[in-house]
């Protein structure tokens, strides 16, 4: 076998139960790996409606055919499992080195399930897996659980997943750390992993991937690499790194500051320069077989926060923790992102809990009474860093905080819950979408709500719109012509995932990885010929799987939006003073896109027709057996529903 490593590792916690099982080679030619494979996986071995605290959820770790190989970007994973935030899949996209490791130690895809009856960590020494106590690592963070583990193993160089005391906690969007500063967040995975009384995995792979052929495979990496190399965004990325685009956000004005409350522009942006971020960068730091290394190291040398070192500063820590809790010191970042990481918290859900806490404060619906002494005023750094303690350890009012924003809302009641900004519960990553309605769709249907890496496409030219889907009409992000493009960017990211390679290398970020060189790069790691047609196919495949969990939750049509806020009120000034979402407007970009998705329009439920074009009859029979599938346009049952 070529690309796959061959094996998925299936350790069953309640009774101890290691099995090898070999990797179905079909699977990969219908989902391609990773995410695709992790859903599939799902949605056939968990049942409905179980909670996702159950033992009978699953836990998958899954790798892509690409993984290990030189290929470019080829170290990410997926972590899915029924989310502990919303109801539908949960799932998380890491990079970093854990991926190729566990590839190297022989494995694709790692499945969990069960609960162990201690604390336990998984130890998986490339032929060699066992099941280890871990009650001494239990209320650890995650550094120090990184830190212990290898000095019990004796090899510094052992790659560690594992989850602090958020995860065992049951945050609601507690993380799972990697190598301690990549995280797979968001989703709740860290809390499923804490359910199941799994503090970590380690593992040490020692082997190689073959890829079936070598120089096909070396001549498209060098190829590609070059391309990424010469884009305009390269230097953006590896210089600067996500962080670095504060201001152009500020200046087009798409922040969200104070809860969505203000508009840009934002007093603080200017603390947020390109060359005030990277003065704290020690050097650069790439994941494995990466061009772009836009992580970097960085200490902080002087201030408050002096002698903070770290790695790994995002937009998706500086956003929401710095303009959405009116927070304008960039040094505090360092220390707020690494009290994140130790404790396993994400960084996107937790600062729009606390910003909701804010301006609960700030309306009279909260005293300090309610928080434990704590002034949860704007801009309050000693407040926000109190809270991530509070949060961390559930501690308090931080134990309602980390049931998420929105269900803290929801126990507030009132104006609280009223003004909530949220997809299904869950948050965004601090673009206000009401300007971009590309936003506004994909956030609404993709897979994990409000996420913006999920279809939320680039700002192209006209002309490069109409070569990638056909027309130029989706240009205007403020049109609410955007079903083609949703569609498209949302295929083009779920495959970035299912070949777990990095979206920044992608076209989702301009960049030079499109369907076509995907495939490319497949045909030579795997022998099994694609093109870029079969690659959209495959992701199709994968998003009418995973919005068949969500409907066997319970998700429909009426779901597919944004509440609260953003969903009623206009934008209140900056250059984008007056957008909003046109209610009448969206309803018809949604059934434009429930059309091109062959999706019933009425209920936004997957037809039979589609599911079985796409190989997924049993998927098709099971949301029959439910009452769940549509009737089939131009029969009388569809004419009366």
């Amino acid at each position: 076998m070529y690309g796959w490593a061959g094996t998925i590792l299936d350790v069953d916690l309640s009774c101890g139960k290691i099995r090898k099982e070999p990797f179905d080679q079909s699977l990969g030619k219908d989902y391609l790996g990773g995410r695709g494979i992790n859903s599939r996986i799902l949605f056939s071995e968990v049942r409905p409606g179980i909670d996702a605290a159950s033992p009978d959820n699953l836990l998958i770790f899954g790798t892509g055919p690409l993984g290990g190989t030189v290929a470019p970007s080829a170290n990410r994973m997926s972590v899915t499992a029924k989310s502990f935030a919303y109801p539908g899949i949960g799932m998380s996209n890491v990079g970093g080195s854990f991926g190729p490791e566990l590839k190297w130690a022989g494995y694709d895809h790692v499945v969990i399930r069960g609960r162990a009856e201690e604390p336990v960590y998984i130890f998986i020494d490339d032929d060699t897996v066992t099941i280890r106590p871990a009650k001494h690592l239990w209320n650890r963070n995650t550094w120090e659980t990184d830190r212990l583990i290898k000095n019990e193993l004796g090899d510094p160089n052992i790659k560690v997943a594992s989850i602090g005391p958020a995860g065992e906690k049951l945050v609601r969007f507690a993380v799972i750390l990697f190598t301690m500063h990549r995280v797979a967040g968001m989703t709740g995975m860290g809390a499923v992993m804490g359910s199941k009384n799994l503090k970590a995995i380690a593992v040490r792979g020692t082997g190689s991937i073959r890829v079936a052929d070598p120089k096909r495979m070396i001549a498209l990496t060098r190829e590609i690499t070059n391309r990424i190399m010469q884009n305009p965004y390269y230097r953006y990325f590896s210089v600067h790194g996500s962080p670095a685009s504060m201001l152009v956000a500020d200046k087009a004005g798409i922040l969200s500051i104070r809860n969505f409350q203000q508009a840009s522009p934002w007093e603080g942006a200017v603390n947020f320069k390109k060359s005030s971020i990277s003065q704290y960068y020690t050097r650069d730091k790439a994941c494995h077989a990466c061009p772009l290394h836009c992580s970097h190291f960085f200490e902080v040398k002087d201030g408050p926060y002096k002698g903070e070192k770290g790695e790994g500063v995002e937009g998706g820590l500086v956003y929401p923790f710095g303009p959405n809790l009116g927070n304008s010191s960039l040094e505090s970042m360092f220390r707020i992102l690494n009290l994140c990481n130790q404790y396993g918290m994400d960084t996107i859900e937790l600062p729009f809990a606390i910003a909701a806490a804010m301006e609960w404060y700030q309306q009279g619906i909260i005293t300090q009474k309610d928080t434990d002494g704590i002034e949860l005023e704007w801009g309050n750094v000693d407040a926000i860093i109190a809270m991530i303690h509070k949060v961390g350890n559930r501690e308090g009012f931080g134990d309602l905080l980390a049931e998420g924003g929105y269900r803290a809302s929801l126990k507030i009641g009132g104006k609280a819950a009223e003004d909530y900004s949220h997809c299904k519960g869950m948050g965004m990553g601090s673009d206000d979408p009401r300007l971009m309605k590309a936003y506004v769709l994909s956030g609404s249907t993709s897979t994990i709500p409000g996420h913006h890496e999920e279809g939320y496409p680039p700002a192209i030219s006209p002309e490069k719109m109409k070569t990638l889907i056909g027309t130029d009409r989706e240009a205007d992000p403020t049109s609410y012509e955007k079903a083609a493009t949703t569609v498209y960017y949302q295929n083009l990211c779920t495959m970035t995932d299912a070949v777990e390679i990095c979206k920044f290398i992608s076209g989702w970020a301009e960049q030079e990885i499109h369907f076509q060189e995907a495939a490319d790069l497949f045909s030579a790691a795997t022998g099994i010929e694609r093109d870029a047609e079969q690659m959209k196919l495959a992701a199709e495949r994968i998003n009418a799987l995973e919005r068949a969990f969500a409907v066997r939750e319970g998700i429909s049509r009426e779901d597919d939006r944004f509440r609260g806020r953003i969903a009623r009120e206009p934008i209140q000034g900056g250059p984008c003073k007056g957008e909003e979402i046109d209610p009448e407007k969206f309803e018809s970009m949604l059934d434009r896109y429930y059309e091109l998705r062959d999706w019933d329009v009425k209920t936004g439920i997957p037809s039979r027709a589609k599911l079985e074009m796409l190989g997924l009859d049993d998927v098709a029979k099971a949301l029959s057996d439910m009452g769940k599938l549509p009737p089939q346009k131009n029969t009388p049952e569809y004419q009366e529903k």
